[in-house]
C-alpha cells in the first residue's frame, strides 16, 4: 500500500504577504515573533494530499499579544473559525521562529495547535494544518489529524511556494537529501551542493513521450533527478524512429513510456532513482490524479486538450508547467519557411498557456467533442485546426527540449538577484533571433481566476480511467498473470482432447 503523503503549497503571491507580516519586526531587528491564521483548499492525488493555502487571516487591534513570543486571544480564534466555515475551507495557523531551515515545535506549540485550535478548527471538516516561518522564509508545516478522540500531527514532506520560481523547505527526517557520487561531480560543481540537494529530490512529472518528451526526460535523469513520472498513451510507429530518442526498429509496437523508463534507469546518476510509467492519456483519472503527485511538469504535448488540462493544473493546483512547442510553416513548393519554437512556465503570477495563445477554448471543444479528428470536419472546414505546423524533427526537438530543461532549472535554482524571468521564450529558426516577451493573462482569463481552488474546481473533460490501468508495472503483472492463466488452460484443453 502506498504511503500517505502530506505537503503545502502557497502561491508567491501568498508567501510575500505573510512574510511581509510575521518577519516584519525582526527584519527591523526586534527579537519578536508573530501569529495569523490562514485558509486553504485540499488537493488530492494519488498518495499526496496538498495543503493549497490562498488567503490570510491577520489580527486586529487585541486579538493578538507580544512579549518576544506571541499569542492569540479566544476572539481571533473565533473570527478565523468564522471566516473559514462561511467559505467551506481548512483553517492554518501560522507563526514565525528566530530561526531559520525547516522548523521543530516547542511544547507551547503543540499545546497551542493540537488543544487549541485542532478542536475548534474540527467543525470545518478538514484538519488543522500548522506552518512555522523561519527567517530565511523557510517554512515547516504539519496536518492535525482526528484519530478517534485525539489528534494526531503528521509531519509535511515538503512545503512549496509557487510563482516566477519553485522554493521548495524540505522535512529532511521524511525527505532525506541524496548522497551525491562522483558521476555528478560536474554537475553539481556547476550550481553547487545546496540547489543540487533540491533538484534532486524533485517528483519530475513529463507528460508526452515523444521527441521532446524523451530528451527532457534523459535530462532530468542525467542531472540527478531522483524521480520521474513519464505519461504517453502512443506506442512507437516506423515514422517515429527518425525523431524518437532510443528507439529502435525492434521496439516498433511498445508503449513509448516503457523504453523511456527502461533507458532512464539506465541513464540515472540519482541513487535510488525511479522512473514510472503511466500508459493513459493525461485527461484519464489515473494519471490526473498521478500529476497531481508531481512538484513540476513538463507539457510535450501538442494536443489543444491536455494543453488545456496541464494548464488548469498548473494554477489549479499550483505545479509549475513547463510547455514547450515547436511549429513549422512550408513554402508553396515544399520547402521550409520557417521553425520557430517557444517555451512558456505556467504557474501564479504568470501567463497561463491559454492567454499566451498556445490553444484556444474553441479547439479544446471541438477535440473533445472528437470534430478535431473527423475528416469530414476538416475537409469541411479546409483547414486542420489544431494540426497544423506538427511536424518537426529530431534537431528542432532537441532544441526546444533543450529551452524547456534550462527554463526548469532556472525556475528551481533561481537567487533573489536574478532578473525576473521572461513570461516566454521564442526562438526563430531560419531569423536566427531569440527574444523574450513578456505580459500577464487577459482580464477575465478564467485560469487566473482559479488559483489555489484544488479539489473545489473539477475539470469538465476528464475520462475515467479503466480499473488496473495505473502504473505500467501493474499493468504488466495483471497482462502476465492473464497469459498464464490462459496458457494453462489452453495445455489443459489439449490434454483433454488427445
Amino acid at each position: 500500500m502506498a504511503v500517505q503523503i502530506y505537503d503545502v503549497a502557497l502561491p508567491k503571491g501568498t508567501h510575500d504577504a505573510v512574510c511581509d507580516f510575521l518577519l516584519r519586526r525582526i527584519r527591523n531587528g526586534v527579537r519578536q515573533e508573530d501569529l495569523c491564521f490562514a485558509l486553504w483548499h485540499p488537493s488530492h492525488g494519488a498518495v499526496r494530499t496538498t495543503a493549497l493555502v490562498f488567503d490570510l487571516v491577520f489580527p486586529e487591534e487585541g486579538e493578538r499579544e507580544l512579549y518576544g513570543c506571541a499569542s492569540f486571544q479566544p476572539a481571533f480564534l473565533a473570527r478565523a473559525i468564522r471566516i473559514a466555515q462561511g467559505k467551506q475551507v481548512g483553517l492554518a495557523f501560522m507563526h514565525s521562529h528566530f530561526t531559520s531551515g525547516w522548523q521543530p515545535m516547542s511544547e507551547e506549540d503543540v499545546i497551542a495547535e493540537r488543544d487549541r485550535i485542532a478542536p475548534a478548527a474540527n467543525v470545518l471538516g478538514l484538519p488543522l494544518v500548522g506552518l512555522t516561518l523561519g527567517t530565511d522564509e523557510s517554512w515547516s508545516a504539519r496536518f492535525w489529524l482526528r484519530r478517534g478522540s485525539h489528534r494526531q500531527r503528521q509531519w509535511c514532506h515538503r512545503v512549496r511556494v509557487v510563482g516566477d520560481g519553485l522554493r521548495v523547505t524540505y522535512n529532511d527526517c521524511l525527505v532525506p537529501p541524496s548522497v551525491a557520487g562522483r558521476r555528478q561531480r560536474r554537475t553539481i560543481d556547476t550550481w553547487g551542493e545546496t540547489k543540487h540537494r533540491h533538484i534532486a529530490r524533485l517528483r519530475v512529472g513529463i507528460v508526452g513521450a515523444g521527441s521532446v518528451g524523451c530528451l527532457v526526460a534523459e535530462a532530468m535523469a542525467r542531472m540527478g533527478v531522483g524521480e520521474v513520472v513519464l505519461f504517453d498513451a502512443d506506442r512507437v510507429e516506423e515514422h517515429n524512429r527518425d525523431r524518437l530518442l532510443y528507439a529502435g526498429a525492434e521496439d516498433v509496437g511498445r508503449y513509448k513510456v516503457d523504453l523511456v523508463a527502461r533507458h532512464l534507469r539506465r541513464s540515472a546518476t540519482a541513487p535510488g532513482f525511479r522512473a514510472v510509467s503511466f500508459t493513459q492519456r493525461i485527461e484519464e483519472t489515473g494519471a490526473h490524479s498521478a500529476a497531481l503527485d508531481c512538484d513540476i511538469l513538463f507539457a510535450a504535448v501538442d494536443r489543444p486538450l491536455p494543453k488545456d488540462l496541464l494548464n488548469y493544473i498548473a494554477y489549479v493546483h499550483c505545479i509549475p508547467v513547463v510547455f514547450g512547442g515547436v511549429r513549422v510553416s512550408k513554402k508553396g513548393d515544399d520547402t521550409l519557411a520557417d521553425a520557430t519554437w517557444s517555451v512558456v512556465v505556467a504557474a501564479p503570477g504568470n501567463r497561463c498557456l491559454r492567454c499566451d495563445g498556445q490553444y484556444t477554448t474553441s479547439e479544446v471543444m471541438m477535440e473533445s467533442d472528437g470534430s478535431l479528428d473527423d475528416p469530414r470536419y476538416i475537409a469541411a472546414s479546409g483547414d486542420q485546426i489544431g494540426q497544423s505546423g506538427r511536424e518537426n524533427v529530431f534537431p528542432f526537438s532537441a532544441n526546444v527540449a533543450s529551452l524547456m530543461v534550462l527554463e526548469m532549472i532556472r525556475l528551481v535554482i533561481r537567487d533573489d538577484w536574478w532578473p525576473p524571468r521572461p513570461g516566454k521564450l521564442h526562438f526563430s529558426y531560419i531569423r536566427a533571433r531569440l527574444t523574450s516577451m513578456d505580459g500577464g493573462c487577459h482580464p477575465n482569463c478564467p485560469v487566473r481566476d482559479r488559483i489555489a481552488l484544488g479539489d473545489l474546481w473539477k475539470y469538465p473533460f476528464l475520462v475515467q480511467s479503466p480499473v488496473g490501468l495505473s502504473p505500467r508495472g501493474h499493468v504488466r503483472g495483471l497482462i502476465r498473470g492473464i497469459a498464464s492463466r490462459c496458457g494453462r488452460m489452453l495445455a489443459s484443453i489439449t490434454r483433454r482432447r488427445r
